[in-house]
């Protein structure tokens, strides 16, 4: 069965199971079992082993865990000491409408360019009293902070995904004798056809900006301006939510949020750098640090940083140690089940892989296709790749490598389009994926249950998808990668111009008369 179409079993079952029983948990159980089962040819005995060791293989990569825990503490330590609530009072003052508080969330996406972790679980903690403020429901701030986390990390050449696809394509130029670009070059040249990952940061820019709420984005919406509910109530409470129980002190400033996040910041940054160029040997450059950093790893440094800080200034105002430890207890079981998920979700990963899901979907591309239409199936494989197995690097790692094969025997022109689709359609599954990582950060970020997050998001997904792929088929008959862009950036034009005529004006009414009101 590896490497054939039922190795697609596994990730097929997982998300239908999602999306029919709305039990992540569930649904990834099964998934994993069914699996294991598989690639142990049905053997009970081979898939307990074989389950066990991936688990243990998973746990040993658990910097990402250690991360979203220590992230929860801190959030928790923040909110008691009064500095969430002192920045809250700061912010209302300065963002006085609900699109000031999505154009506040967004752009801090663009300062939270160094890892998709960190941006959305920061900005999450960072903006959810504004967005609540302003009666925003909780599904369109983690769209918000999905849709603006790994689309804009992508394309600045300064993160660490930077240097990773450099690094990846320096490999692939290599093996297969290209010598048209460096290495740091091609990447630079795939981002005005990384067409998915633009249309997404505009697309959520005008659903902040028209207030365009598609299928149960608008019920969720809709219950948040009109009723103050900012998320289905009906599935429990979620990530985060525990908080509301401790006590504040009545005398946080903002610099009780301000210190912690600056040390979380600045420490990452500079940790990540020396990390980078201990591992260098040779001219230390910045694209070189970039390719030998290790963000996760300085994240968690600096995020046990950051918890000493808040701790500290807790303590200098004779905070009580019980409290202390019960807010970090707090702030980490308030994560625990997010982080349950994204374990099962990274053993389900590893799982896909060992069954050959890539490998399978790689065969399906044929040399002798025509090349025109190369650009848009690499999209589509890639996503549909990234989808299954809920990752974007293992995806990176398959594709390109075939992509670069394909063109450099057929036509080498199509070498940077080729990349840009592949890189494209991994954010796109990603996206869509109940098995992606940032898929469920986000919801921890948003303060949202993930299936909520994953139905509201979808709809905008597929538009960003549709029109992406309008423009990988006129590029790749055009040859012209600006052509295909502009024929990208029309079409989400059109739909954003549709979208606009037709929404919801009855709801829109009653937003504005509640706006009203408050004021």
């Amino acid at each position: 069965m590896e490497g054939t179409i039922l190795s697609l079993l596994p990730p097929v079952i997982t998300i239908a199971l999602t999306i029919i029983t709305r039990r992540i948990l569930l649904s990834l159980g099964v998934g994993i079992i069914f699996g294991a089962l598989m690639a142990s040819n049905w053997s009970v005995t081979a898939t307990v082993t074989s389950i066990f060791d991936i688990a243990m293989s998973v746990l040993g990569e658990g910097n990402i865990f250690l991360f979203v825990l220590l992230i929860g503490a801190l959030n928790t330590l923040i909110y008691i000491s009064g500095g969430v609530h002192a920045f809250a009072e700061w912010a209302i003052q300065k963002v006085r409408t609900p699109f000031q508080a999505k154009l506040a969330t967004i752009f801090l996406g663009f300062l939270c360019f160094f890892d998709d972790a960190f941006s959305c679980l920061f900005r999450g903690s960072l903006v959810r009293p504004i967005t609540d403020k302003h009666r925003i429901s909780r599904s369109k701030l983690a769209y918000m902070l999905h849709s603006t986390s790994a689309p804009v990390i992508i394309m600045l050449p300064i993160s660490a995904w930077a240097g990773f696809i450099a690094a990846l394509i320096g490999t692939i130029l290599i093996d297969n004798g290209i010598t048209q670009y460096a290495p740091f070059e091609a990447y630079l040249l795939t981002i005005p056809t990384n067409y998915y990952a633009m249309t997404t940061i505009l697309l959520v820019i005008a659903v902040a900006y028209f207030k365009l709420n598609i299928g149960q984005m608008q019920r969720d919406e809709k219950r948040a301006t009109e009723e103050g509910i900012l998320f289905d109530t009906s599935r429990g409470a979620v990530a985060g939510q525990e908080e509301s129980t401790l006590p504040v002190r009545a005398d946080g400033k903002l610099k009780d949020l301000l210190l912690p996040v600056f040390t979380l910041v600045t420490l990452a940054i500079i940790i990540s750098a020396y990390i980078g160029i201990s591992n260098i040997e040779g001219q230390v450059t910045p694209l070189q640090i970039l390719m030998n950093t290790d963000v996760i790893k300085a994240l968690v440094y600096s995020a046990i940083a950051a918890v000493i800080v808040a701790i500290i200034r807790l303590l200098g105002r004779k905070t009580p140690v019980s409290e202390l430890t019960k807010a970090v207890g707090s702030g980490m079981k308030a994560v625990l089940p997010s982080v349950t998920i994204l374990f099962m979700a990274l053993m389900t990963a590893q799982i896909i892989s060992k069954l050959g899901v890539g490998l399978y979907l790689a065969s399906l591309i044929d040399e002798n296709m025509s090349l025109a239409w190369l650009p848009v199936i690499f999209f589509l494989i890639s996503a549909f790749m990234s989808f299954s197995m809920g990752s974007t690097f293992g995806t990176f790692g398959l594709m390109l490598p075939i992509g670069a094969e394909i063109v450099s025997i057929i036509d080498v022109t199509y070498l940077i389009p080729v990349f840009g689709a592949v890189l494209a359609g991994c954010i796109f599954g990603e996206h869509s994926s109940p098995l992606s990582d940032t898929t469920i950060l986000a919801s921890i970020g948003g303060g949202v249950h993930t299936i909520d997050h994953l139905l509201t998001q979808m709809p905008y997904a597929l538009i960003s998808s549709f029109v992406s792929i309008v423009g990988y088929v006129t590029l790749g008959f055009t040859k012209n990668i600006y052509i295909g862009l502009f024929a990208t950036l029309l079409a989400l034009g059109i739909v954003i111009y549709v979208l606009v005529k037709t929404k919801d004006k009855s709801f829109e009414s009653g937003s504005a008369e509640l706006e009203l009101e408050k004021a």
